[in-house]
């Protein structure tokens, strides 16, 4: 058998053999899995449900787990804002970097316009720095900030915006291919779904720049059990405990439609679905399940950005990139909440009003 046709193979065999343990925890048992894509791959592209707090607990105890470290060197996350690269780098390796020159990495991401008001992925940075501690300085873990770096202090105008925010996955790509690639390392990379997953089989532009460097990425993409509309749930997803993680090739999943009006597999749509683009497979590599829609959440962190500086520099920033500014600035009593809440149906029509004669 050819050694390259072999690896595939070999990763479903791996994955069956996972789901066929019903004793081992089931994040345990996906951890082990993502590690085990790194014996084949340099690069891991998984796809990231925003503040999720079931898939940052899941990548917590993945890039914790001892083994990660000796398979991988880098975590390229995109709430980072590159332009503070050296105070990340700093603090990850252990080094004494005050709060208030570490917030600027998360709180100034162009790609976050409504601002972070809490550090991103509920502990990750902590317990990356944490991790990195009990290891020798060789084999330490790096996180790299994918977002570009503007200075919102040099923002006037939408204009000053411009050259950053439409070239958010440029410039993410560049990251992986000069501080990972080239300096022949590997990655785990987590970024919004939308920027990895594929459409009716075609790479994105960060795939495509891992493709045109030599690298053959492996891409990940989580979800829930919604296959369409928001109550569009199938029920086979909860035959065994989430979450889990299958090849999508040979599994049922993999011949779900994906539909036009939702963007993301394993998000409800946006409108009723109506037209089919390919099926899941053509997506991604793997499906992550984290679990049913009613059961992941968001939050668990208390804020109030009224009368901060940082709400008030918000205020400055939405002044310039939007014709009518938020009133509200975010705010949360530290309670998790549904991921995917349900949306009030639209007002029905207004009756016609009879033409005159």
């Amino acid at each position: 058998m050819n050694p390259k046709a072999a690896i595939p193979i070999a990763l479903a065999v791996c994955l069956l053999r996972v789901s066929a343990q019903p004793a081992q925890d089931p994040a345990a048992a996906v951890a082990s899995s993502i590690l085990k894509l790194f014996d084949d791959h340099r690069i891991v592209m998984l796809g990231e449900m925003h503040s999720s707090v079931q898939q940052h607990q899941l990548v917590k105890l993945l890039v914790t787990n001892p083994a990660f470290a000796e398979r991988v060197n880098d975590i390229v996350v995109e709430a980072c804002n590159s332009l503070y690269q050296e105070a990340m780098d700093r603090y990850i390796a252990g080094g004494d970097v005050s709060p208030e020159r570490l917030r600027p990495a998360w709180e100034n991401v162009v790609g976050a316009p409504g601002g972070a008001p809490v550090p991103p992925y509920h502990g990750l940075f902590a317990a990356i720095r944490s991790a990195n501690q009990k290891l020798p300085q060789a084999r330490r873990m790096r996180v790299l900030c994918g977002d570009p770096p503007i200075d919102w202090t040099r923002v006037e105008a939408r204009e000053d915006i411009a050259p950053f925010l439409g070239f958010r996955d440029e410039h993410y790509a560049s990251v992986v291919r000069y501080q990972v690639l080239a300096l022949r390392r590997k990655a785990l990379l987590l970024m919004g779904s939308g920027h990895f997953q594929r459409r009716e089989g075609k790479p994105g532009l960060i795939e495509q720049q891992m493709l045109q460097a030599f690298v053959k990425p492996y891409v990940i993409l989580p979800g829930s059990d919604t296959v369409g509309a928001y109550d569009d749930l199938d029920e086979r997803f909860q035959q065994q405990p989430a979450p889990w993680l299958a090849e999508m090739k040979d599994h049922w999943a993999g011949a779900l439609p994906r539909w036009q009006e939702s963007p993301v597999i394993g998000y409800p749509a946006i409108n009723v679905p109506k037209t089919k683009l390919g099926t899941w497979a053509q997506t991604g590599d793997a499906y992550l399940y984290l679990g049913t829609r009613d059961k992941l959440t968001q939050g668990g962190e208390a804020f109030d950005l009224e009368g901060t500086p940082y709400g008030a520099e918000l205020r400055r920033r939405w002044k310039i990139i939007f014709p009518k500014p938020p009133a509200d600035l975010p705010k949360s009593d530290g309670q998790e909440r549904p991921l995917f809440p349900r949306m009030a149906p639209p007002a029905p029509a207004l009756p016609r009003v009879p033409s005159p004669n």
